[in-house]
């Protein structure tokens, strides 16, 4: 039996990179996906390719920065497959790379709301799904960047990553909960890219 049998996931930053190697692992471990990003596009190549291989997806497009979009997630993956067992949250951007005298206010705002702001937005309503079924696994993607090693010219996305990994140290989350922060050391396309 596959590993993630019977499960509901949502992966955010889903079109390309880690969301989208992840949402086609879960699938074909069994999980049915929600799959949400900001281009639509990719999104429903995504859910053609898992349903073409046998699994079970749907896409919502969207910005992680809002609200109502984190629980809209929620929404539809009661409401497509019937609860929620697994939360990746994955969205992230770099944000303009600089130092930070030369770092605008926009810059630091966006990437942070990005990053950390919508993985609290996310949790909010994932967690209360996620008990409604008994628990559930809540996972945030981190780096090394922002736990270990400064590389320069990233302080807006290692202080966003770096609040990842306390959201989750000190997390309230009950204990029916598996934490987890996934801290990759992979290049993506979108890295190779700059």
């Amino acid at each position: 039996m596959p590993a993630l049998a019977g499960k509901i996931a949502i992966v955010t930053g889903a079109s390309s990179g880690i969301g989208r190697s992840t949402a086609v692992l879960f699938a074909a471990e069994g999980a049915s996906v929600v799959v949400g990003a900001r281009r639509p596009d990719e999104l429903n190549r995504l859910v053609a390719e898992i349903e073409a291989a046998g699994g079970r997806a749907v896409a919502l497009p969207g910005d992680v920065q809002n609200e109502s979009y984190a629980n809209q997630l929620v929404g539809l993956a009661t409401r497509q497959f019937g609860g929620l067992d697994i939360a990746f949250n994955n969205a992230a951007t770099m944000g303009e790379l600089g130092s930070i005298v030369d770092m605008s206010r926009e810059n630091w705002t966006r990437t942070l709301e990005t990053n950390l702001t919508s993985a609290f937005l996310g949790a909010k309503y994932q967690i209360p799904a996620m008990l409604a079924r008994g628990g559930g696994s809540l996972i945030f993607t981190s780096t090394f960047v922002g736990h270990t090693v400064g590389f320069p010219g990233t302080v807006a996305y290692a202080a966003s990553k770096s609040g990842l990994i306390g959201c989750l140290q000190r997390s309230s989350a009950p204990r029916a909960f598996a934490s987890t922060r996934c801290c990759p050391a992979a290049q993506t396309p979108r890295w190779r890219a700059r």
